[in-house]
Order: structure tokens, then sequence, then C-alpha cells
């Protein structure tokens, strides 16, 4: 699917909620004539960082085990602010195995024409039907990484595992940098064997706790680093589906909030 874009993690610290929901709300933010949805097609609700109430897959569970997903009202029922829409995963985490990779598949080619941009958050295990469905149909895979043994250690062994499957990722996100961590980038780098065009860094934003406490994303505590790091993986994507490109200044320039 051409529109779509999924972000995966090596492991459950990794942040791929945040960078995920973050990076839909900025190229929805910055492009107002186009609808963009956000949805977790994982084992969990992946919700932290949305105020109020929405939607989760549970409530369209009937219509896709029939095959009988009307897009209209998906759109209709998943709009959650002006031209971003929202699917929130399962309420129960136990109930994810009642979904299966073409239940993801089915959702998302039913609804792909309603949408310019779709952005999944696939969570971070790839035994998991709506994850595995999800990647399996992208445009484009981000597997976000930090500087942690433990992360980095995870994603090696999970590598044979996710070749066999016939995944490979476009992008590379490290997330929750810190320059003079002793974990440094070209360390990351080659002990990865990754390419450095395919990188991207996203700065550690001492806003974090706040953001989770507040049920917001850090793009909505205007973190200006935070904002020019994320626009940097959305231009990637902008730039996939024909889409201008957003210029944010690392300094001194304000973003309007979106939420």
């Amino acid at each position: 699917m051409k529109n779509l874009f999924v972000f995966h993690g090596a492991d459950h610290k990794s942040g791929v909620t945040m960078i995920a929901q973050s990076t839909a709300q900025l190229i929805a933010s910055q492009n107002r004539d186009i609808n963009v949805l956000f949805i977790a097609l994982n084992g969990r609700k992946s919700s932290e960082f949305i105020k109020g109430e929405v939607k989760t897959i549970d409530e369209f569970k009937l219509q896709l085990d029939s095959k009988l997903l009307m897009s209209r009202d998906f759109v209709r029922d998943c709009k959650h602010e002006r031209n971003l829409h929202i699917l929130a995963g399962p309420v129960h985490e136990q109930e994810e195995r009642y979904y299966f990779p073409d239940s993801a598949t089915y959702l998302l080619e039913s609804v792909a024409d309603s949408f310019e941009i779709i952005i999944a958050d696939t969570g971070n295990e790839l035994d998991n039907g709506l994850a595995l469905g999800g990647m399996s149909a992208a445009a484009k895979r981000y597997l976000i990484l930090d500087q942690l043994e433990s992360n980095l250690s995870r994603y090696e062994k999970m590598s044979p595992l996710f070749e066999k499957a016939g995944i490979r990722f476009d992008g590379f996100i490290i997330n929750k940098f810190y320059a003079d961590d002793p974990y440094t980038l070209p360390y990351i780098l080659e002990r990865l064997r990754l390419q450095r065009e395919k990188a991207y860094t996203v700065q550690a934003a001492s806003s974090e706790r706040q953001a989770e406490r507040e049920h917001k994303t850090l793009m909505e505590c205007k973190t200006p680093c935070y904002q020019a790091d994320i626009s940097a993986v959305a231009n990637d994507i902008s730039e996939a589906v024909g889409l201008p490109s957003i210029k944010i200044q690392r300094k001194h320039k304000r973003w309007k909030n979106f939420i």
C-alpha cells in the first residue's frame, strides 16, 4: 500500500507510539487539505498520549470478521481533530490473539482510499497478527531503536526473524538520543551495519514524563529540538506521497499546538 507507513520498535521501551503519533500529528497539522490516519496495529490500545475518548479496533471487529467494513462510516467514527483520525488498538491485551494478519490487511485496504497517509504503530512484537499484517502491507517501515545495550542486542536477535518474514526496514530512528552517550551514532551504524542515509536521530527530551502525565505527545509540549527531529522523518513520508517538505527551525520557531 503506497500510503501506509509503519513504525516498529526493537523493544517495548523504544517509544514507538510517541514517535508514530507525533509524526502523524505533524503531517496533519502542516497539510490541512488531506486526511491522515494514525492507527495502532499491535496488541495494545496505545492511547497513552491521547486526551479524551478514542475509537478502538474492537468496535469494528464484527465488520472485520464479516468483511463488511464501510470506509465512509470508519472515517466518520474515527475522526479525532480536524483532519487527523485515530484508531486505537484492542482494549484488552489478551484479546489480541483474535486478530490475524488478514484482519489488518482487510481493514487497511478497505479505508486506504479515504486517507492520503496512514501511519501505523505496530508495537515491538513480530508474533502479533495486526503488526505482521500492517508491516507486510507497508510502503515504508521504520524501526525505532535507542542507545541501550538491551535494545540493540534485541534487534540483533530479531534481525534474522525479520528477514525470514520478508520484512526489511527503510529507516532506522535512534530515539531518546544523547550526543555524548558512549554508544555514538557511528558506533550503532557500524555495529548494526546500517546505512547513514537511512538513519535518523530524535534527541532525548526533558519533558517526556510531563507528556505522559498529561496524555499528550512531545510535539504538543512544544519541544523545539524534538519537533525538528520529527520533521526529518515526516519529510521522508511526505516526499514518498508527493507532499511539500515541512520546514521547522531547530530553535526560535514556535509550532502551533495541534490539539
